[in-house]
């Protein structure tokens, strides 16, 4: 208290904690359009999550075994014998065709980095929402039981 006025001093709410209540107040306008139960909800919340995680983990393999085969390209024309030959193992192991060239694998590689960081984007926003939507149902089930508890009291 300001001791001039007796009076709370007047906060301005901060940018991101007004962020987060349009978040909550889009998220609840969301859900009561949807007239769905909060376990549908939560459990396509969480069916989304675990989708965009296995296209996570295929793209990561993706490009794992671009790397891969580029690096068999790259030792191919190494000067060291051995390293030509393992190479030459993996590239028929691999069913590598003569066709394959290292431009294309290096842009073949930045595509899948590409959508692997669009994948994460969408995954990140999605456990977000998730977080904000138990956020809110534990605030709605506080609000609820002190709602109960105080009518018990009178």
């Amino acid at each position: 208290m300001s001791n001039d006025s007796q009076k709370l001093p007047y906060r301005r709410p901060t940018l991101k904690s007004l962020q987060e209540k349009i978040s909550e107040i889009n998220l609840m306008i969301e859900l009561s359009n949807t007239n769905k139960q909060y376990q549908e909800i939560k459990d396509e919340l969480v069916l989304e999550i675990a989708e965009i995680d296995m296209k996570l983990e295929e793209t990561q393999e993706k490009i794992a075994t671009l790397n891969k085969m580029a690096e068999v390209l790259i030792n191919l024309k190494s000067e060291d014998h051995e390293t030509r030959k393992l190479a030459k193992y993996d590239f028929d192991q691999m069913n590598m065709t003569e066709s394959i060239m290292l431009d294309r694998l290096n842009t073949d590689i930045l595509k899948l980095q590409q959508e692997l960081g669009n994948e994460i984007n969408k995954y990140e926003e999605i456990a977000r929402r998730l977080n904000l939507f138990v956020k809110i149902i534990n605030t709605n089930k506080f609000t609820v039981l002190k709602f109960h508890e105080n009518a018990l009291l009178e």
